[in-house]
């Protein structure tokens, strides 16, 4: 395929925009091009992919500005269908980054659910992301398949686009340490091919701990809502807990039934390395 990434400029683009969102969600959630418009003239950043001169694909982001400090908020990211898992959104993302560095941001941000864990692949393990926050119920209550019946709870993902860890998952040069010694916070147990959670451990302090969420949460959600809100509970409890006691998620570990996210406590300096910003 000869796809194509580049900055979007044009009024024409921008129109193109609104018309991919409502292709990919829901065509009222789209947002309105003279907003977009808007976002772009004052520091707003709009990439698009593009199939020839058809556009397939977007990701959109604005000035956001928290604690004292500047950055770029990633809001939507999206491909049509026929484009997704061919490894362009993370092409998309390192555009992103090149972008946002040549107009003086440091960092950007965004959310994701933390049991939709392809996104946590995507944000921490390829593209070093980091997560320090948990923003429980995010958006409120949202009826569509992915979110129904359930707290939209969120991670707040901070990507320090100038940091060594960055840039060393962007050359491919980045290593994987050991995490033999790191005990789980959470037990659970198999049935039915489901992953239920059974128990949790809110008194680990050593320097490395896991936590085991479903690789698939929404096959646990077709299964069983019940044991869904479970691990919503249980998990929001463990992250809230250790991000309170200074742990950070640094790394993504994918197994067949569930995926285990790594939180590490050590200093921020050395969990990113040299970076512009270590706010």
């Amino acid at each position: 395929m000869a796809i194509t990434l580049r900055k979007l400029t044009e009024f024409s683009e921008i129109e193109q925009l609104e018309e991919m969102e409502g292709k990919i969600w829901d065509p009222s959630s789209a947002i309105p091009h003279h907003m977009t418009l808007t976002m772009q003239k004052f520091g707003g950043l709009f990439l698009g992919a593009f199939d020839d001169e058809e556009m397939i694909g977007f990701l959109y982001s604005f000035p956001g500005f928290t604690n004292g400090e500047s950055h770029l908020c990633s809001h939507m990211l999206g491909f049509l269908p026929e484009y997704r898992k061919q490894g362009l959104g993370v092409q998309m993302k390192w555009l992103q980054k090149e972008e946002a560095a040549a107009a003086g941001y440091s960092k950007i941000t965004w959310t994701y659910d933390p049991l939709e864990t392809v996104n946590g692949v995507l944000n921490i393990a390829k593209l070093g992301g980091i997560v320090r926050t948990y923003l429980p119920n995010c958006y409120g209550q949202l009826d569509d398949d992915f979110n129904r019946g359930l707290p939209t709870d969120r991670f707040l993902v901070e990507w320090l686009i100038g940091s060594n860890r960055v840039e060393l998952r962007q050359s491919g040069k980045s290593s994987t340490p050991s995490f033999n010694q790191a005990p789980d916070l959470l037990r659970l147990e198999l049935k039915d091919g489901i992953p239920h959670p059974i128990e949790i451990d809110m008194s680990c302090e050593e320097p490395m701990v896991l936590l085991p969420v479903p690789a698939f949460f929404q096959d646990v959600k077709r299964a069983d809502m019940s044991v869904a809100s479970l691990w919503r509970e249980m998990t929001s409890e463990l992250f809230t807990a250790y991000f309170a006691k200074g742990y950070v998620v640094t790394n993504v570990l994918r197994g067949q039934s569930t995926v285990r996210y790594v939180l590490e406590k050590q200093p921020l300096t050395d969990i990113l390395g040299a970076s512009s910003s270590l706010s």
